[in-house]
């Protein structure tokens, strides 16, 4: 059959099973697409290719005016036009469309244009996001080669559903189905034909179809435009491992005996250098060669040499050295200030401090943040650590801790040098300060550093909390098991007095690798749902969830409520259980029911007073551990 621009075309049926994606048939993975193969100087191909003048003219370009970029495109092109080509194959698409990743970013993953799309297929982050690409601070998979790959194919899976016609989806994936769409309505409107050469589109996206027809000739037909003398790289062969985030990468690199400058380049989509620790475990890619070498050193030691755990910003205290590492080394994170948002509210959530947050944005001493505020913040990056560890602190067996005071209304830089047994040029240094005259009533003061002794023959990991409201000291060190004296020389307190909510406090040490607390998981009640379904989307069982909530009966479950799905992890089911506060009920009715004390009961549910307790008010009660007779 012959085409009106000279080629030939071939069709035939891909075949399988339906399935609907956007308003076309699915044949299980593969699309009810009409494979035409377009001959155009004697080649065939499965997208159309025209002779065209924009075509000439991209192609002479090419050629011509970019030829050393075109022949880094077609070096690299190696490493990926047969992964890119598989992948379609398996998806049913042609296999043609590997050439928009030449046209899209010359086969570099990291490229990035001035509309900040990046990787091979220049998604925009909204785009990204949209099919299935996870980008945050940590990671940005958008540079993940395969993912990537696989995410533009259900792009353009759903383009073509659109408009049925593959350089109409092509120019779609330029500038957007809405501006495509509304293109053909204006030509149907001039009674031409809703082709691409008839559509009137940004001139951006008129020279992207051609130029990617362009770059499917010049791939081609290598040896007539005297490209054919070109070595391409290798194709990829590494394999995927997933590993918990404890493993940072120049462990992963010193295991596996490979090269940790290799590592990142393989992993560009960890563009912090770091593992993303809003995960638990994470996925890199790591030579064939090296595979075994790492599963075996894990085999013989799961554990990782130094602990990376989500609270990551534990290894860079609030000190102004630590600091002056973040900002050097670090990588700058910028948000903005939603209503409601309060300094110590943003710090938990980004996981940081409120003093980083005041001095990074040149915050008085209590700011009033305005909605849609722009605020910044450093997280730390393999550097940050790596200069960490360079530390003569963190080389030794005692680690070094910044000890703070209140400033108290008439002190100056030298009596608190006199107090502390210090100098005034170091207050100045360690607390960053430009003159003695710096000094404000009420502001926190390192006033030198202390050691906390490690054991020598096993790790002694810290373990943090941050004091919530109304707890005292005696409440924490009963629940944490420990006392009130350990907790003041942990924390270089001198007083009971001097704790502070929202407060870093170490309340113990352990052996083990220490994972943050987790807060009750609290849910709404759905329509039509029963404690069988919950027990099951949150792998628990009827009668923990009954207990957790004081629920005497499945049947008293109501829509609407709220019902804890989940405990803290530093409560035992054996240890504690939830029940509700019964009209008539005292903290001191409550503490003779269940054999505890007042004290007990305040400290364990956070009491601001003992009188004001609500009717249906859930409270933990130490479990009964006597047995009745």
């Amino acid at each position: 059959m012959e085409t009106s621009d000279g080629g030939f075309r071939k069709t035939t049926l891909w075949k399988g099973g339906k399935q609907r994606i956007g308003n076309r048939e699915l044949l299980g993975s593969k699309t009810l697409f009409r494979k035409q193969l377009w001959w155009f100087q004697g080649i065939a191909y499965d997208i159309p290719i025209v002779k065209h003048a924009k075509v000439d003219r991209a192609l002479r370009k090419l050629t011509v005016n970019k030829r050393a970029q075109t022949i880094i495109g077609i070096k690299r092109s190696g490493r990926y036009m047969p992964m890119i080509r598989r992948m379609l194959e398996e998806e049913g698409l042609p296999l043609d469309l590997a050439y928009m990743v030449a046209q899209e970013s010359n086969f570099n993953e990291m490229a990035r244009s001035r509309m900040n799309a990046v990787g091979l297929w220049q998604f925009i982050a909204s785009t990204g996001r949209r099919f299935g690409l996870n980008i945050n601070r940590w990671i940005d998979e958008r540079r993940d080669p395969l993912l990537s790959t696989q995410a533009a194919m259900r792009y353009l899976k759903h383009l073509y559903g659109i408009f049925e016609d593959w350089p109409l989806a092509m120019a779609a994936y330029n500038c957007g189905e809405r501006r495509v769409q509304e293109a053909i309505n204006t030509a149907r409107e001039k009674g031409l034909k809703p082709h691409f050469w008839n559509l009137d589109l940004p001139r951006e996206t008129e020279h992207y179809v051609p130029s990617i027809m362009a770059q499917a000739i010049l791939y081609n037909q290598r040896e007539r435009y005297r490209f054919a003398h070109l070595k391409t790289a290798k194709p990829m062969d590494e394999t995927r491992v997933q590993l918990p985030v404890a493993f940072s990468l120049e462990e992963v690199s010193r295991r596996a005996k490979t090269s940790f400058q290799g590592l990142l380049k393989l992993n560009s989509a960890l563009y912090r250098g770091f593992p993303p620790m809003n995960e638990d475990h994470y996925t890199l890619y790591l030579p064939k060669t090296s595979h075994a070498v790492l599963l075996d050193s894990l085999k013989r030691n799961p554990q990782p040499e130094r602990t990376w755990d989500q609270n990551y910003n534990q290894l860079v205290q609030d000190s102004p050295h630590m600091m002056r590492l973040l900002e050097q080394y670090g990588a700058p994170v910028y948000f903005r200030v939603k209503r409601g948002d309060n300094l110590w509210d943003l710090a938990k959530k980004h996981r940081t401090s409120v003093a980083r947050l005041k001095r990074w944005n040149n915050l008085k001493q209590n700011p009033v943040l305005r909605v849609n505020q722009r605020l910044k913040l450093y997280v730390p990056t393999w550097q940050v650590f790596r200069e960490i560890a360079k530390l003569p602190e963190m080389k030794s067996s005692s680690k070094l801790m910044a000890k703070k005071i209140r400033v108290r209304r008439g002190a100056t830089l030298s009596l608190l040098a006199k107090r502390h047994k210090t100098s005034v040029n170091k207050l100045m240094r360690w607390n960053r300060l430009k003159s003695a005259k710096s000094l404000r009533a009420g502001q926190s003061l390192i006033v030198g550093y202390r050691r906390v002794p490690a054991d020598s023959t096993v790790q002694r990991n810290y373990r943090w909390i941050k004091v919530p409201r109304h707890a005292t000291l005696s409440h924490l060190a009963m629940r944490y098991k420990t006392s009130v004296r350990q907790l003041m020389r942990w924390n270089g307190l001198r007083s009971a007095k001097s704790l502070k909510a929202g407060q870093n406090l170490i309340v113990g040490f352990s052996d083990k690798v220490f994972k943050p607390v987790s807060k009750i998981r609290k849910i709404r009640v759905p329509n039509n749902t029963t404690l069988s379904h919950l027990a099951l989307r949150y792998k628990t069982s009827i009668s923990q969830l009954m207990r957790w909530n004081g629920l005497k009966k499945a049947t008293d479950l109501r829509a609407g409520m709220k019902l804890i799905v989940s405990k803290p992890s530093n409560l035992r089911d054996s240890d504690h259980k939830v029940i509700r506060v019964r009209s008539g009920d005292t903290l001191s009715k409550i503490a003779m029911r269940y054999r505890t004390s007042v004290k007990t009961l305040v400290a364990l549910n956070d009491l601001k007073s003992k009188n004001l307790l609500r009717l249906n008010q859930r409270l933990l009660v130490p479990t009964l551990t006597t047995n009745e007779s």
